[in-house]
């Protein structure tokens, strides 16, 4: 009963060991940890989110919202103007903030997090420096050994007190450290630089006491912070993908021309403002729009503009500046965000019960699939880099974190079957896998909470949307080339695949019990979101190319669509099976899983998806938005982007779609293959596909995040009661 050890222990003490009589009441006495979200080094990173959510809270008194991550979601993410019905709009009315909302609140806190992004391999730090208002402490990022706490007098305790002296005291509960007495104004907040920690809470906390200017006392005898390590797992639907922490911002005058033999000399002329050469209008990946040049689409907003230069195309200063424009992730390797799920989770778990921290790992990774778990896959970015090509297994990552003495403290040996196979063919041949991990007695701390989303690539989650959205492989084949795989087939592959898919779950389960001590009860697993609905919840495909301009060889398929969308059904039921075979009555016999992994696995996301998926516009404004959804393009009549600058896109505004189209994706997170020229005519289409498209939108991740909120409560509750009346009984 790991999760709610601290506050149920509190409650316990408070209820057994109270003194018949006593110099003041806990209520008189208010505490919360500070900065408690531990991913967090600053406060005021923490400030930011506590503010959001006490806005979208709203009175104190009432029951939470039920959409409450959403609320604080846009509290936090909309653009600071008189105006958002538009880019334009909003660009016109802009206020102060603007340009700082329109980023998006991860961009200010992505240098503020106890994550090495810029190491390699990328990973969370053993030892993180975190600022405090006292000052700063280094501390184990997954075990820390103290907290920091406030503890200020309750608003009528205050008001008696008025603006005299109060003489503040603590000492630990148990053990013979020095605690400290000091004297301070009443209204000031009485800091405890470091209450001790332990997961075992008997060895945790401090006894407070407090002499009012009168003479009375009050005390607190158990401050005792409660610590849950969350430990994120698996693929792009967690990890943010689209959703960079700094997305791509554009030039409002400067166009891309995505054609190498041409790019210098439209450069020239762009400077010059000269229509473009006739020839420029034969292009196969670009918008067939004759009132465009189909070659141009927005170019980065690079330092030669700002500093009033043109960088030739083929320069180096030109790579050097295009490349240090790029999105900026928590993990490029894995297009790892702060907008994933996950982190809302951790986040919400902390601003709800402000005697709780939160240590957090999210490991998830795009592209990731149940194997890649186990062994090194590539990376989806900055691969050229020494060290940079591959991603460390995520159970891996996990063990070396969790096991004292990192990778050398792990001794412990433990085998895995997983069948395995190549994208497309439907060969399928078991793989023996061994792992090490570390002894139960070596681990830091136990795993209170597990999120985890896989299985989606394992059958082929991006193969299925490009067969919806492409008439033939041929339309993909040089995109396949550069990233050097099968990334279009249709649902009978993918149905050999799910065939297997329990064999795979099931070493998940057992990797997690065997080195890492997980209950199964304590893993939350998520459905997929449905991506394929329009606005009145019809499969997309009536306005094939709707989102999608950006590559013409891209355009929804409604047949197609619906053959996947029939395959997306399948894998549901499949997954609900392998949590449990109770939750329906027609699994299959013989699943590798048996009766169930245990997992919880959470559906009720779903539904909110069924109406906003890739092609859906606001049933309120369908025109204005179905017009906000092209790619803009400098028009040849006035030389002006249309139908607004992409300088002003807003890619954390409020939109009715929940999915990322191609569009979406290309303005957001900008992805260019490395090692080949910027202005490859293979780019567009590399950028619209290989950033994200066909994935959740940061205001869909909070949406997931009330859902897994919900059980993350119930599993809370639930352990917390059972100590209570344990301790009771």
């Amino acid at each position: 009963m790991r999760i709610a050890l601290a506050t149920a222990t509190t409650f316990v003490s408070a209820v057994l060991f109270a003194p018949l009589v006593s110099p003041g009441h806990a209520a008189d006495l208010a505490w919360e940890v500070q900065s408690p979200f531990r991913f967090f080094k600053k406060p005021v990173a923490f400030a930011q989110q506590e503010k959001a959510f006490e806005q979208a809270r709203g009175k104190t008194d009432t029951a939470l919202p039920a959409n409450i991550v959403w609320r604080t979601e846009r509290a936090l993410n909309d653009p600071d103007c008189a105006d958002k019905s538009s880019p334009a709009r909003c660009a016109a009315t802009a206020r102060k903030g603007y340009e700082r909302s329109r980023l998006g609140w991860a961009a200010q806190t992505l240098d503020q997090v106890c994550y090495e992004r810029n190491s390699r391999p990328f990973r969370y730090p053993v030892t993180c420096e975190r600022q405090y208002s006292w000052g700063s402490a280094k501390e184990d990022y997954i075990l820390p050994d103290a907290h920091t706490v406030d503890v200020s007098l309750s608003p009528e305790r205050l008001a008696d007190a008025g603006t005299a002296e109060c003489t503040w005291s603590w000492q630990p509960r148990v053990g013979a450290a020095k605690g400290e007495t000091r004297k301070q104004p009443c209204k000031d907040k009485f800091v405890i630089k470091r209450v001790p920690y332990s997961h075992d809470a008997k060895l945790s906390g401090v006894s407070v006491k407090v002499t009012l200017p009168d003479g009375s006392e009050l005390s607190e005898p158990n401050v005792v912070v409660e610590d849950v390590l969350v430990v994120a797992m698996g693929d792009s639907f967690m990890s943010g993908e689209s959703n960079p922490d700094h997305p791509v911002t554009f030039s409002a005058i400067r166009e891309m021309i995505y054609d190498p033999v041409m790019a210098n000399a439209r450069e020239d002329q762009t400077a010059s403002r000269e229509p473009p050469p006739a020839e420029a209008n034969t292009f196969g990946l670009a918008s067939t729009d004759d009132q465009f040049d189909p070659k141009s689409l927005p170019r980065r907003k690079l330092e030669d503009e700002e500093k009033g230069l043109i960088y030739r195309a083929s320069s180096r200063e030109f790579l050097a500046a295009f490349e240090k424009r790029g999105a900026q992730w928590l993990s490029a390797d894995c297009h790892r965000s702060q907008y994933g799920y996950p982190f809302r989770v951790g986040l919400e778990m902390t601003l709800e019960d402000r005697h709780r921290a939160v240590t957090m790992v999210s490991l998830a990774c795009s592209g990731a699939e149940v194997a890649n778990l186990f062994i090194e896959y590539d990376a989806r970015e900055r691969t050229s880099e020494p060290g940079g090509a591959k991603v460390q297994p995520q159970l891996d990552q996990l063990a070396d974190l969790i096991c004292r003495g990192g990778a050398k403290g792990r001794t412990l040996g433990a085998t895995y079957n997983l069948p395995m196979y190549k994208a497309g063919s439907t060969a399928i041949s078991m793989q023996s896998v061994s792992k090490q991990w570390c002894a139960p007695e070596n681990r830091k701390r136990p795993i209170d909470l597990v999120l985890l989303s896989i299985g989606g690539n394992d059958v082929g989650f991006g193969a299925l949307a490009m067969y919806a959205t492409t008439e033939s492989a041929r339309d993909l084949a040089p995109i396949a080339s550069l990233i050097g795989g099968e990334i279009r087939f249709a649902p009978d592959v993918s149905r050999a695949y799910l065939g297997v898919l329990d064999k795979r779950i099931k070493a998940v389960r057992d990797a997690l019990v065997d080195g890492f001590g997980v209950d199964p009860a304590r893993v939350l697993q998520n459905a997929y979101e449905p991506i394929q609905y329009d606005e009145v919840g019809s499969y997309c495909g009536a306005l094939p190319t709707i989102g999608m301009d950006v590559v013409p060889t891209l355009k929804i398929d409604k047949a197609r669509l619906q053959q996947v969308s029939d395959f997306s059904g399948e894998l549901q039921k499949r997954l609900e099976c392998m949590a449990s075979t109770k939750n329906r009555r027609d699994c299959p016999a013989g699943l590798a899983t048996g009766a169930g992994t245990g997992f919880r696995f959470i559906t009720e996301h779903i539904a909110d998806f069924s109406k906003r998926g890739i092609c859906a516009r606001d049933p309120t404004r369908v025109l204005a938005d179905q017009i906000a959804m092209k790619m803009p393009r400098r028009s040849k009549a006035n030389d002006d982007f249309e139908p607004y600058s992409p300088a002003n896109a807003l890619p954390y505004a409020h939109r009715w779609r929940l999915i990322h189209n191609p569009n979406d994706a290309f303005l957001t997170a900008n992805t260019h293959r490395e090692g080949i020229s910027p202005f490859d005519i293979l780019q567009p289409a590399y950028a619209a596909l290989y950033s994200g498209a066909f994935h959740p939108t940061a205001e869909a991740h909070a949406i997931v995040a009330d859902h897994v909120m919900r059980h993350v409560r119930t599993l809370l509750d639930k352990e917390k009661k059972t100590l209570v009346e344990g301790r009771l009984n």
